[in-house]
């Protein structure tokens, strides 16, 4: 043992001869961010106005210049809701005319369509297929993946009924027909639900594809600070093997909960206009476009080290195939 006298300041230490060696190349790879994250783009939904952000797209030629300028930015999915002069709408015709603007310039881009024409009639019959129907008429690529709502919830002033036997119709529906349903996990009670209705049943084919969602209508909130990223990593822990999931962020906290979702393994990330107005939780910055949003979130992930996939690399691990 080498005694250094107490008192003797740092720049008196004489040179020891002795190399103190930790082993740090001996600690493994962390294989969590070693994938290709998978960009979802939500240019609009039906709950943001105009008033609220002068930016919000409200009909298809704003739409679809929104998802074209977040492909250019890295965006491989397009979540599609259509609007009327600023209105809601599920009219079939419109969303074609709608994807066909977006794939004149973006043409194999993922197709990820809302799917819920009637919130308080649940079921294939009543919820999805007055629109799937006559989009999947159109062409596959109209319909790639589609949404299914797990459990009850509150929208805006309505009411959106769901049960397990509703969203095991729905989800056998869409597979029969060559659709990937996306899950959304609003809380763990519905993901516990996911495993009993549709996992373990067999119901739901591999990979299971589930949005965990925050602050986005009654799911988990994504405030206050470390509160929010506390109910992400908890709801983290309830997911299913064999998933592949999307953290879908709405509110001011989207921007640091999304790319804590980006280190914790996230397969996907959804961004846009459809729940948020603001780019920063501490600023009054309001969004002017999505692909700024895509930009900023592409560009975070790979300086974390994580490449961006592309709209067939998506579908690979999804399992589409068209």
């Amino acid at each position: 043992m080498i005694e250094i006298p107490i008192g003797l300041v740092s720049q008196e230490i004489p040179n020891l001869g002795i190399d103190i060696v930790w082993p740090v190349e001996l600690e493994p790879k962390i294989n969590t961010m070693n994938k290709k994250l998978i960009i979802n783009v939500a240019p609009t939904g039906a709950l943001i106005s105009r008033k609220q952000n002068p930016s919000q797209p409200i009909n298809a030629e704003e739409i679809a210049k929104e998802a074209i300028e977040s492909y250019k930015a890295g965006a491989s999915i397009f979540h599609v809701h259509c609007r009327d002069n600023g209105k809601s709408t599920f009219q079939p015709e419109l969303y074609k005319k709608t994807m066909d603007l977006v794939f004149e310039k973006a043409p194999d881009m993922v197709t990820n369509i809302c799917t819920v024409v009637s919130p308080t009639h649940e079921g294939a019959k009543w919820r999805i297929k007055p629109l799937i129907d006559p989009l999947l008429k159109y062409g596959p690529k109209y319909c790639e993946i589609a949404a299914i709502n797990p459990v009850p919830m509150a929208i805006g002033q309505f009411i959106l009924i769901a049960s397990p036997l509703g969203i095991q119709e729905e989800c056998k529906y869409m597979q029969d027909n060559g659709v990937k349903p996306v899950i959304g996990a609003y809380s763990v009670p519905a993901i516990e639900t996911i495993k009993h209705a549709l996992i373990d049943t067999g119901i739901a084919k591999k990979p299971y594809y589930i949005g965990v969602l925050a602050g986005i209508h009654n799911a988990m909130p994504s405030t206050p600070d470390p509160e929010g990223l506390l109910g992400l990593i908890h709801t983290l822990r309830y997911l299913p093997p064999d998933t592949v999931w999307e953290a879908c962020v709405g509110g001011r906290n989207w921007l640091p909960l999304t790319v804590a979702a980006i280190i914790a393994g996230a397969d996907f990330v959804r961004v846009g206009m459809e729940d948020t107005v603001h780019v920063y939780p501490h600023r009054d910055d309001m969004i002017t476009s999505c692909g700024q949003l895509v930009k900023k979130i592409a560009t975070i992930a790979r300086e974390m080290g994580r490449e961006i996939a592309t709209p067939d690399e998506a579908r690979k691990i999804l399992g589409i195939k068209h």
